[in-house]
């Protein structure tokens, strides 16, 4: 959509955003925002800009979401599995949590939203404050804050018992074992100069080995204790705003259910490495650093730490260890960056794998 809908009251969302209550909006454009076309429920990016009559910029950010039913690339699923994904996957979380008014620790807070606008037929755009950022690095010191702001939310909400919701379940049988422990388990896949220039003698063995254990870890999973968290608190999904560049603002929410106890640490550790952009040797410092400060996080709040390190790397090894080769980019081109990135990537693999095997 490049326009913005009729009914939606401009003026009204500009005062919000400005906190000014006489603000008149003298101009305005929409601009589309590209982004990668990860999560099925995401329909389109825009930031709807301008002035005001007394010459002040102001900047909203629009996210529409929709059910997965939407999603173009359903077709790609096995048709006996659509209607099940299409039932279960939980479109609205963004639009229920910023909503919630869910409790938040010190350190952590959503981005402002200014209206919930429901466009029908499953189809919601969300009006969201466009949160101005730092080019912060992401050292090990930021890694430390955000992992203990993560713990200290756990920490704020405990689940009322053991058990793991549906999510990581359905992930798991369809993303995983649906998908790509096929892949990873044909030779030829691993002959490809993409994967073969980097990947060590044992790596798809050792995959192979875990994914035989895959039942064993959802069970040991069960039996840790559980909190509700983030579900999705990847690098870039904290942003470090330039207004409090000691804080940090938590969107895209995920996985809205109990999960183990570090289940959040996964998507910080992995968050970045996904794009390419931590070299498999500087992965180890960053889980020692994470783990560290989330415990600190949970002490913040007077919850122990029994479980923490099981459900952290165990949920995470069942998340992304299958998944960290890029199987699915193997029919492009081979160029240098792509080259790069597999690299990296491998070095991902190997790095979770040797984490869940010595589990």
């Amino acid at each position: 959509m490049s326009a913005i809908p009729p009914h939606v009251d401009l003026t009204s969302l500009v005062r919000q955003a400005l906190d000014q209550p006489d603000a008149e909006v003298a101009s305005s454009r929409v601009e589309p925002l590209a982004h990668v076309p990860g999560t099925p429920s995401t329909g389109a990016l825009r930031r709807v800009s301008g002035t005001t009559t007394c010459g002040r910029s102001w900047s909203l950010f629009v996210k529409s979401i929709h059910s997965v039913r939407h999603w173009p690339n359903l077709h790609l699923l096995p048709e006996e599995a659509r209607a099940g994904f299409v039932a279960v996957f939980p479109w609205r979380i963004e639009a229920d949590v910023y909503s919630s008014g869910m409790a938040l620790p010190a350190g952590l807070r959503m981005p402002r939203l200014f209206l919930l606008d429901d466009l029908g037929d499953d189809r919601l755009d969300l009006w969201l404050e466009d949160v101005r950022t730092v080019a912060a690095e992401w050292d090990l010191a930021r890694y430390a804050a955000a992992a203990r702001a993560l713990g200290r939310l756990a920490g704020l909400h405990p689940a009322p018992g053991p058990g793991t919701g549906p999510g990581l379940r359905v992930y798991v049988t369809n993303r995983v074992r649906g998908g790509v422990l096929p892949v990873l388990r044909d030779p030829a896949v691993w002959r490809h100069p993409l994967i073969a220039a980097h990947a060590d003698p044992l790596l798809r063995m050792d995959l192979d080995t875990l994914g035989h254990r895959i039942p064993d870890l959802l069970e040991t999973l069960d039996g840790l204790p559980h909190t509700m968290a983030h579900g999705d608190a990847s690098p870039q999904n904290l942003l470090v705003p330039v207004s409090c560049p000691d804080e940090f603002v938590a969107i895209d929410w995920g996985w809205q259910e109990p999960v183990p106890v570090g289940f959040d640490l996964g998507q910080l550790l992995v968050g970045l490495a996904h794009e390419g952009r931590t070299e498999p040797g500087e992965l180890p410092a960053v889980h020692r650093t994470i783990q560290e400060a989330y415990a600190l996080g949970l002490a913040d709040q007077g919850m122990p730490d029994d479980g923490l390190v099981t459900g952290y790397v165990t949920s995470m090894v069942l998340r992304s260890a299958f998944t960290a080769i890029p199987v699915e980019r193997l029919g492009e081109p081979v160029t240098p960056e792509l080259t790069e990135l597999f690299r990296k990537r491998v070095g991902l693999a190997r790095f979770l794998a040797d984490l869940g095997l010595a589990r």
